[in-house]
């Protein structure tokens, strides 16, 4: 059970960083509006929902979070719902990455612009999804032990880079586990059954799945060194 001052301490922190992810989407939001300014059009307008799309696995990581340090009969319960719908939306944080593929040199604006806001967008989406799972890896933590929760992140992240393929590549939405469950779940049985037919989907699967694992082990060494740089 938490003390009132561990539980302040565990807000503050939580209000940071929350406040630091919303002041970045301000600035791709931002960003998206001197364009449409300057250009007289919309263009690009679409990374709004996709940047919107990332926040829900962060904010039910959060959620699940906090729920799983309250002391309830429901907790449980409400730790699996919050899970679920961070599990199927979790792809769509790193998805914005590949958003990097429309860029283009453009009459309406410059090419270093354009450049600027799809990395802003891309880095956003892509430190929400991190952050998720270090919230998500945390509660396995508390209940399996450290070295399951670290199998837990390694085999989301490669799902999620699996997932990152469906969406960009077949198009699938993380609503049509609901919309369109029968067409999504034979897809992705044929994808795994005949891996040898979809090559395109092993070599995206794996290779994007080594680099979320680089970049998911630099951020928690950062973090391990900051803490260790408080503590000198």
């Amino acid at each position: 059970m938490l003390t009132p001052a561990s539980r302040l301490i565990r807000n503050s922190r939580q209000l940071t960083l929350l406040a630091s992810l919303v002041l970045a989407s301000l600035v791709c939001i931002g960003l998206l509006m001197l364009r449409a300014m300057h250009a007289g059009n919309s263009h690009y307008v679409w990374l709004v929902w996709n940047l919107s799309l990332a926040w829900f696995p962060t904010a039910s990581a959060v959620v699940a979070y906090n729920i799983h340090n309250e002391d309830s009969k429901l907790r449980g319960f409400l730790v699996l719902i919050c899970a679920t719908g961070w599990f199927l939306f979790f792809p769509n944080a790193p998805y914005l990455i590949t958003d990097l593929m429309h860029l283009h040199a453009r009459p309406d604006a410059p090419f270093w612009f354009d450049m600027l806001l799809l990395i802003a967008f891309a880095w956003t989406g892509f430190f929400l999804g991190l952050i998720s799972l270090l919230l998500m890896q945390e509660i396995v933590r508390r209940v399996f032990g450290a070295g399951l929760s670290w199998c837990f992140a390694f085999a989301m992240l490669g799902l999620g880079s699996f997932g990152i393929y469906l969406g960009r590549f077949l198009r699938w939405n993380s609503w049509d586990v609901w919309s369109n469950p029968l067409r999504l779940f034979f897809d992705i049985a044929h994808q795994v059954r005949h891996p040898l037919m979809h090559a395109q989907t092993v070599a995206f699967s794996v290779l994007f799945g080594f680099f979320l694992v680089a970049m998911y082990l630099t951020l928690t060494a950062v973090m391990n060194f900051h803490q260790e740089v408080r503590r000198s």
